[in-house]
């Protein structure tokens, strides 16, 4: 008996022969499989072998596709529905300025580096809806990223994840925040400060630009004449340097010596020496610097340090010149305190109106330092990129400045509340930390001319010029400090008895 051509047996047995047939061809085209059937003597054992590995390769392949069909793809949040769902309080301790300022420094890039490198949301909506902005080709790119990983990523959000985590946070729990991957993170956060804070586009700090121009030269003079009463009207920045801590130098960041970078704090850290304004404005920065050099040698090594030696007199016709602590050597153009001064003299008068106005440089650190919680901790990257993020730090500080100078109202003090929400946060990262600031050496060093590895060297004098400019450099102090006692300019008996830890009633 036969059976019909369209019998259920009959068709079951089509199908298992075409999906026979459909295997055969598979294996047979398996290069492996190949390799065997040119054999003379087929092995069994040889068969069995790649039969295995066939059927393994088929249910891996399976696997990946149910795991596909099973995938969940990523819903990324708006940045306009989230940072509407914050207060100016939050926003302000998340990011580390105010929303405004946020604002205007992402019109700033997209002014620098265009729409389509920025990709705010804005535009990504357009080029989604609008045929002007792109061709079929990109929109149906978009349509294949919002399905998969959630969109392309906006400039917002990139630029919101590098200041959080400038401010401290966490890269996996960003990575969470805004649906994007833990690697992906960093790699986000070093393009964006690469290609767009580091740009001289949006700040620029440049010390030699700085004194080759004159009339901003005279713009800050004025500003430390205005507030020290016409003493120091002169001034055109304060100096000091500054310990940033960071992991040791390892061989990768070809350092033969990571002993140079041990500071007298008591951890492995980076000499920076800034110069900043009377508005806490950094006008100059050295960021190269090893954390066992002395403040004063690594700003011998700086570029304008050389330009001050060789234009010393043009400084000196005009009466300009910076105020740095006593880690400096007294120059024309570099005047420190008098040392060892007794309280009434003209020298102790004259040393409480340069701290007055050199304090705007501590001030300045401890407003970096507050604002970006990344420099808590020792930077853990490499000493190239460490250099970068430091620098990030100070150009976002100043563009800050700008924005509180330019825009905000003079009634509101974004300064205090800044102030208050940075230490608060700062006061909870202390307290889990056990140790820290507790311990090192925080008085000065000799100060010791080093080579190119950090190690001490010894002999050498002063050039000519140096010597020259250490005299003038007395006279232009001493001219000061008379005109300071003939002004009856002194320091405040109750300022005296503070610094020196006394009161009124047990002397």
């Amino acid at each position: 008996m036969t059976r019909h051509r369209s019998s259920p047996t009959a068709k079951l047995a089509v199908r298992v022969r075409k999906r026979a047939r459909t295997m055969l061809k598979s294996i047979v085209s398996l290069e492996f499989l190949q390799d065997i059937m040119h054999l003379d003597d087929l092995q069994e054992d040889a068969l069995d072998e790649s039969f295995l590995k066939y059927f393994d390769k088929k249910k891996i392949s399976k696997q990946r596709k149910d795991s596909a069909s099973n995938r969940k793809f990523r819903q990324r949040r708006s940045w306009a529905q989230f940072q509407e769902s914050l207060t100016e309080r939050q926003f302000r301790r998340y990011f580390r300025m105010s929303r405004e300022c946020f604002n205007y420094l992402c019109m700033r890039i997209t002014d620098n580096v265009g729409e389509r490198e920025f990709k705010s949301e804005d535009f990504l909506k357009n080029m989604k809806f609008c045929d002007e902005f792109t061709d079929a080709k990109t929109k149906s790119l978009m349509t294949a990223h919002e399905k998969t990983t959630g969109g392309f990523i906006s400039g917002e959000v990139k630029l919101a994840l590098t200041l959080r985590l400038l401010a401290g946070g966490s890269y996996l729990d960003l990575s969470l925040l805004y649906e994007v991957g833990p690697s992906y993170a960093y790699d986000i956060f070093k393009d964006v400060l690469k290609n767009w804070i580091l740009d001289d586009k949006l700040v620029k700090i440049s010390g030699t630009d700085y004194v080759n121009d004159e009339e901003r030269l005279a713009q800050v003079a004025l500003e430390f004449s205005r507030a020290s009463r016409g003493f120091f009207n002169g001034c055109i920045g304060a100096i000091d340097g500054w310990i940033v801590k960071i992991r040791k130098p390892n061989i990768n960041d070809n350092v033969t010596n990571p002993g140079s970078f041990f500071s007298r704090k008591g951890y492995f850290g980076l000499n920076v020496v800034a110069i900043v304004d009377r508005k806490k404005r950094v006008l100059y920065r050295v960021i190269k610097s090893r954390g066992a050099e002395h403040d004063s040698t690594a700003f011998k090594h700086s570029n304008l340090y050389k330009w001050l030696i060789d234009n010393w007199k043009w400084l000196k016709l005009r009466g300009y010149y910076f105020l740095g602590d006593s880690a400096y050597n007294l120059k024309s153009f570099l005047l420190t305190p008098y040392d060892n001064a007794l309280h009434g003299d003209p020298e102790d008068s004259y040393n409480f109106f340069h701290s007055s106005q050199r304090i705007c440089v501590e001030c300045a650190f401890g407003e970096i330092d507050l604002r970006w919680g990344i420099l808590w901790r020792p930077l853990h990257f490499s000493l190239k990129w460490n250099c970068r993020i430091i620098d990030a730090c100070m150009r976002l500080h100043n563009f800050i400045v700008d924005f509180r100078e330019e825009f905000e109202p003079t009634s509101y003090s974004a300064i205090s509340f800044d102030r208050e929400i940075f230490t608060e946060d700062s006061r909870r990262f202390l307290a889990g930390q056990q140790g820290v600031g507790s311990w090192g050496v925080n008085g000065g060093e000799e100060e010791l001319r080093r080579d190119a590895e950090g190690n001490p060297l010894l002999g050498g004098r002063p050039s000519n010029a140096e010597v020259l400019t250490s005299a003038e450099g007395r006279a232009c102090r001493n001219m000061i400090r008379d005109y300071i006692e003939s002004q009856g300019g002194e320091r405040p008996a109750a300022n005296w008895f503070r610094s020196q830890n006394r009161t009124l009633d047990n002397i």
